[in-house]
Order: structure tokens, then sequence, then C-alpha cells
């Protein structure tokens, strides 16, 4: 009798975890979101063999995709920007992208190499080489690595937003809405914040994707952690939802 008085209470105690593990409602928040990311992740789905969907508008000096991160070296002067001081247009920096029509978001985890002024990693909307959006982290001359927004209707503007030296990544955010636009960035995924709301010329298809630069460094090696293209409408462009 005392070996089943002892026993029960354990068998049972071991039952009622095991059934709390199996119960989906369980589930860790912080294992549910990391298994949402993966799952959501376009470049799982993609290796350095096969881009899938995906191109390469001005192809990096190297490039590697694997377990659903990206790597980039990319060379001195590559940059996107058609300069409104002297007219000089420039359009070489490698875009990974695919091309979209209609409402999206997309989101990438971006970790730039700031080794030299101006590197960055950027989300891009581009419809050509006069009409484009560059949502960028980048390491800028005026505040160092910060937000940074280009909108170019033939020639750009460059406009420096929220300070983030303490960050060696930062989550981008890039919102369509018929010919509207909003970019917002995050530190933690979930908490955006509205950096700019712009608008380019109306058409039905554009390609989103990832920029990489080095301006003035002779290479710069960058990395995407994670990149989510959603087909959707949302409500609210400046809450991105």
């Amino acid at each position: 009798m005392k070996k089943l008085i002892f026993k029960t209470p354990f068998l049972l105690c071991f039952a009622i975890l095991a059934l709390n593990c199996n119960d989906p409602k369980n589930t860790s928040p912080t294992k549910m979101a990391q298994k949402g990311a993966i799952e959501n992740n376009l470049l799982a789905s993609v290796s350095t063999e096969n881009l899938g969907h995906f191109k390469w508008l001005n192809e990096p000096k190297s490039f590697e995709i694997e377990n659903g991160k990206m790597k980039v070296v990319v060379e001195k002067g590559t940059d996107f920007f058609n300069n409104p001081e002297d007219q000089k247009k420039t359009s070489t920096g490698p875009v990974f992208f695919k091309e979209i029509k209609g409402d999206f978001v997309a989101r990438a985890l971006v970790r730039p190499d700031f080794s030299s002024m101006w590197n960055a990693v950027a989300l891009m909307v581009h419809i050509d080489n006069d009409n484009w959006i560059k949502f960028a982290f980048e390491n800028s001359d005026a505040t160092g690595p910060s937000i940074v927004s280009v909108v170019t209707k033939n020639l750009s503007d460059d406009a420096n937003g929220a300070i983030l030296n303490d960050q060696e990544h930062i989550w981008l955010k890039v919102v369509r809405k018929d010919n509207m636009y909003s970019m917002l960035w995050s530190k933690n995924g979930k908490d955006f914040k509205m950096a700019r709301l712009s608008t380019l010329k109306a058409v039905d298809s554009v390609k989103i994707g990832i920029e990489f630069q080095s301006p003035v460094g002779e290479s710069a090696s960058h990395q995407i952690d994670n990149f989510e293209i959603d087909k959707t409408r949302v409500n609210d462009l400046r809450k991105g939802e």
C-alpha cells in the first residue's frame, strides 16, 4: 500500500505535465514567434543556386543564401541616388527583388556593414531608374547609423530619420496601398514607427526587394536575417496594419 500511495501522485503529475506539453495553448509565445518568422521568411525557400521567383538587378560581387539568411558582398561605388545638386544619376546598387502586383507589406531584418560612410541595406521599391523608393538603415555622414529614406521622382531627395547608434540590426517595413507607400522601422519586429509617407506614379506592378550599397568604401559585407512579403491591403498606412 505504501508503494501505491507513493507512486500515484507521481504518475498523476507526470500525466498532467505530458498533457500540458502537447497542448498548443501552452506553447511558448517566443517559440511560436520564431516558428512564424521561419515559416514567413522567403529566404528559407531559396538558395544561392536557386533564387526561385527572385532576381538580381545589378548582381553583387558575391552572395550566399543559407538557412534563411543572406550574406552579400558589394564593391565600392554601389549606390542608388539621382543627385539633385549635379543631376548625376547612380543606379549601381545590387537589388534582390521580385515583381509584385498591387498592395503589399514587405519586412526585412537587416544587418548592415557600417565600416564606411553611407554603407546601407534598404528595402527598395523600384519602378525604373527615375522612379523608386529606398528605405535604409544607413551609416549617414550626418548622424551615423540611422533610418534614412530617399524618394526619387527623376531626382532624389534625402531624409535622415531616427538615430540608432546603439543598434547593429533593425527591422524595416514598406507598405504599398494604391500608389501610396509608408515606411516604418522597429527594433523588435513588433512595435513599428512610421518614418515617412510618400507616393510614386501609379503602376500595376513594382519591383520590391532589398538594396545593398557601399558608395565610398572599398567593399562591404551585409547580412539579411529575414525577408517577408505579404500580399495584403492595410487599413492604416501610418501604423502599417
